[in-house]
């Protein structure tokens, strides 16, 4: 394995909380000595609209669209930086990815944290490269998986976070030897990602690379098989990966022998998503299965090496998940089904328990795509659905789960991604 090198409307007219400490990008020097500045913000969302090449700030606390930035293609997926301060709209199809200030950001300025508000705004800088699909934001560092385009342009991928944005950059980059549909896991210093053989038609392996500066070097292949590799989520120092057999445990350095390591941990059906929260050490896997196509839910403990199904109450044959999202708290995990009901489950210490399904939070669910997406507010008790159909946005409070609210708005809302300061 060669090693890698790096591949490269209305606007608020107020600024709030940048007099004292120099504002803008720099926000003034660490030697500034001045009390710490909070705003007390609810962030915004970025939305992107059904079909459209739009993409919106809506601001929570104004409950009002501020600004409309055109893009360049309808976005494909749309996400939040590490830090929660840009809205990064991907365009598959067209092999790159625009990226918007949403306007909110926090500043360690050494003796204080300083809170900024200020009008959202279009970077020039974007991150292009063969079919950005898969997103990955772990601990202060995000990643986009490329996929390639067979049969001879190779999957890729870029590592950054907020600062490396704000700069015009990416931090670090790695080629691959084959086109796929895969993931490359931030995992601290490590990059956890998918491998194919060249004789295969899709990733059934996992690799661990290093990284040094820009670049990262290859580490080692694991030799556990993990047919019909997809999805994957990290956690400390575990990486989950799923499997057509059940989920891949990936450690970059194990206990007692730093060396990568990993485990198989099998379920009684596939899993393609894995999902999971900082304030939680487990992972829940997600797949379709069965004749009606269901899908199935487990508890994934990699420190007891166990799945474990999660029952969801009211949750039939030929029940789909249309969306899902932890809380921020990571006490509740949210899921949308087919019907538009929107179920959550509690986290326990014996593992998940349905605590309270919503009918019709969704009351005329779509059948085909765009289907609702569901994010989490990081300062307030709230999580968002959007609902094309009805051109909504739904607000659930995570507190009482109850809805707290459906503002109408005057186009169709898809993907959400929530921008701000977490609290």
């Amino acid at each position: 394995m060669k090693n890698s090198s790096l591949q490269g409307g209305l606007a608020l007219s107020l600024v709030l909380a940048l007099a004292g400490c120099g504002g803008g990008n720099s926000g003034g020097s660490s030697n500034d000595r001045h009390g710490s500045v909070k705003i007390d913000t609810a962030g915004r969302l970025a939305i992107a609209e059904d079909a459209g090449a739009t993409l919106r700030i809506y601001d929570l606390d104004s409950a009002s669209v501020v600004s409309n930035f055109p893009l360049a293609n309808p976005p494909s997926a749309l996400y939040a930086s590490p830090g929660g301060r840009y809205a990064l709209a991907f365009q598959r199809p067209q092999d790159t990815v625009q990226i918007a200030d949403a306007g909110v950001w926090q500043e360690d300025h050494g003796d204080h944290l300083h809170d900024y508000k200020a009008a959202p705004k279009m970077l020039d800088f974007r991150i292009n490269g063969p079919q950005p699909t898969h997103y990955d934001n772990r601990a202060g560092q995000a990643s986009i998986f490329m996929d390639g385009r067979a049969p001879s342009t190779v999957a890729s991928a870029v590592v950054f976070n907020d600062a490396d944005l704000g700069a015009g950059r990416v931090g670090a980059g790695i080629g691959f030897a084959q086109p796929m549909h895969g993931f490359a896991e931030p995992n601290g210093s490590f990059l956890v990602a998918t491998y194919r053989a060249p004789d295969a038609t899709g990733a059934t392996q996992a690799e661990v690379y290093s990284r040094q500066g820009a670049q990262y070097t290859f580490v080692r292949r694991l030799d556990l098989p993990c047919p019909a590799m997809h999805g994957s989520f990290t956690r400390g120092n575990t990486t989950v990966a799923g499997c057509a057999d059940g989920v891949l445990a990936i450690s970059p350095q194990a206990t007692g022998t730093g060396a990568p390591a990993a485990t198989k941990i099998a379920t009684a059906t596939g899993v393609s998503t894995v999902a999971g929260h900082a304030q939680w050490a487990r992972f829940i896997g997600m797949g379709n299965a069965g004749t009606p196509s269901t899908t199935r839910f487990y508890d994934i403990d990699t420190a007891a090496g166990t799945a474990t199904a999660i029952s969801i109450a009211g949750w039939t044959e030929g029940r789909l998940r249309r969306a899902h999202g932890f809380d921020r708290a990571g006490r509740y995990f949210f899921v949308l089904d087919d019907a538009g009901t929107l179920h959550a489950l509690e986290r326990g210490a014996s593992g998940w328990t349905s605590r309270k399904s919503i009918a019709g939070a969704i009351p005329a669910a779509p059948a085909a795509a765009p289907f609702p997406s569901l994010v989490a507010n990081e300062a307030r008790d709230e999580v968002y659905l959007s609902d094309p159909g009805a051109r909504q946005l739904v607000a659930i409070n995570t507190a009482t789960l109850e809805v707290a609210r459906r503002t109408n708005l005057d186009f169709r809302p898809t993907a959400l991604a929530w921008l701000g300061i977490a609290r």
